[in-house]
């Protein structure tokens, strides 16, 4: 047996297969060397190998564990597969071992983390002891499943494309073009995200009525419970009714812009199909505070306040993001990998709520600023290009009067300048001379 991958799921996976079989002989397959604090726990029936998967020799094992970053598309696992190869997931292994507890489980290009950590809060709120993991907080197996009442597990389209479960109730929330360069094109990406929606079979499915991909999608299916829908919960500017009947909330301090009502929406669609208490769900909104990376406000300096949005990997979080903060001037930071997206199609939202100022960082922000460049986008206090994300923080100082707004929503993913976007995070904050302080979310059961 082998783990490919030796991040937060591969790790997880390692310590769940020793708990169950404590001899077994494990090899672990890392393309990049593991952290010295991970290396120190390792065994002798361990065997550690670095290096591209290709030469990993995967054909020779009969069972292949593979973490979520690793997509099963690539040569060397579709190889395997065809050798005969077992190829499962730390996601797999959970819902196999797992099969009577109840899950929602949520998916979506933009806000799965978000409404994930919204329902989570929601359900204790209405006396559920809830667990949040899966793409956020824990890794499942490192999750203690007595005494829970229902779990709620975000999923990527990583983990999607080749999950085996039956979700209690299955959430998806927008679909729009993202990981091409994991998934190999869009068709497939949006195959493996709608996933979810075959997984749920004939059990409740919650969607957005408000997003046409899955609206067409969708039409044929029965028994799926609309949002945004003028007959369910739906956003509408500031307000959240359920049908005609305006709820009387507004967005709560911990969940800043106009799109995070559509986020609530969905969560509380999900508490009126489980039958849950719609009114503690609702008073629960204003204790509600953003998770780490996502718009969150990281404090004041002069006058000018400092937003980390680091989770952002696509143009549609960064437009999201400039939404919130409509009417301010925002100095934005983007940039990061380049997978290829296009950002031409969003450069008309972007337009309409033109920055006071933008600055590019490697490796795709020269090409985002001349993206704009091409689209009239005209900041105020112009477009800019910096080496780091250190050099872009100083100069957004520079550029941003009180009252203003420092954004970093880079609209990329952060390799391979940093670890994983908390890594980029946390330099940003530390970068703009806060100390960062990156909190556990909802461990009702750890081990």
């Amino acid at each position: 047996m082998a783990i490919l991958g030796t991040g937060r799921e591969g790790q997880a996976a390692r310590r769940f297969l020793r708990s169950r079989y404590p001899g077994i002989e494990l090899t672990l397959v890392a393309e990049k060397a593991p952290e010295s604090d991970f290396m120190d726990q390792l065994t002798q029936q361990d065997r550690l190998l670095t290096g591209p998967l290709a030469d990993a020799g995967l054909d020779d094992f009969d069972i292949l564990v593979r973490s979520p970053g690793i997509s099963p598309y690539r040569k060397s696992i579709q190889g395997a597969l065809a050798a005969g190869v077992k190829v499962t997931t730390p996601s797999n292994m959970w819902f196999a071992e797992n099969p009577g507890q109840k899950t929602v489980c949520i998916t979506g290009t933009k806000g799965k983390s978000t409404t994930s950590a919204l329902l989570a809060h929601m359900l204790n709120a209405c006396g559920y002891r809830a667990q949040l993991a899966g793409n956020i907080g824990l890794p499942l197996l490192d999750c203690e499943v007595e005494g829970i009442d229902w779990w709620v597990i975000e999923l990527s389209s990583y983990q999607l494309a080749d999950l085996e479960a039956e979700p209690s109730v299955a959430v998806i929330l927008n679909l729009s073009s993202e990981h091409l360069d994991w998934h190999g094109d869009e068709r497939t990406y949006r195959e493996d995200k709608l996933r979810l929606a075959t997984l749920a079979n004939n059990r409740p499915l919650i969607a957005n009525a408000a997003d046409p991909v899955l609206s067409t999608a969708l039409s044929g299916r029965d028994q799926i419970s609309w949002f945004n829908s003028e007959s369910g919960v739906r956003a509408r500017g500031t307000q959240l009714l359920d049908g005609a009947v305006d709820l009387q909330v507004g967005a709560p301090k911990g969940l800043p812009g106009t799109h995070n009502l559509s986020n609530a929406a969905a969560a509380l669609t999900v508490l009126k199909v489980i039958g849950a208490n719609l009114e503690a769900g609702l008073q629960s909104l204003a204790s509600f505070r953003s998770l780490p990376h996502r718009l969150e406000v990281l404090g004041d300096r002069a006058g000018v306040e400092y937003v980390n949005d680091s989770i952002s990997s696509t143009p549609l979080a960064t437009v999201a993001a400039l939404d919130a903060f409509s009417g301010k001037n925002v100095t934005l930071i983007v940039g990061g990998l380049d997978r290829g997206l296009n950002w031409a199609p969003y450069m008309h939202q972007i337009r309409a709520r033109t920055p006071h100022a933008v600055i590019g960082i490697p490796d795709n922000g020269s090409r985002i600023i001349g993206e704009m460049e091409l689209a009239d986008v005209n900041p105020g206090q112009g477009l800019h290009i910096k080496p780091d994300l250190a050099e872009a923080v100083k100069l957004a100082q520079k550029l941003t009067p009180a009252g203003g707004i420092v954004l970093l929503s880079p609209g990329a993913p952060s390799f391979p300048q940093f670890c994983d976007y908390r890594d980029r995070g946390r330099e940003f904050a530390e970068n703009c001379g806060f100390v960062f302080r990156e909190t556990e979310l909802f461990s009702a059961g750890k081990k």
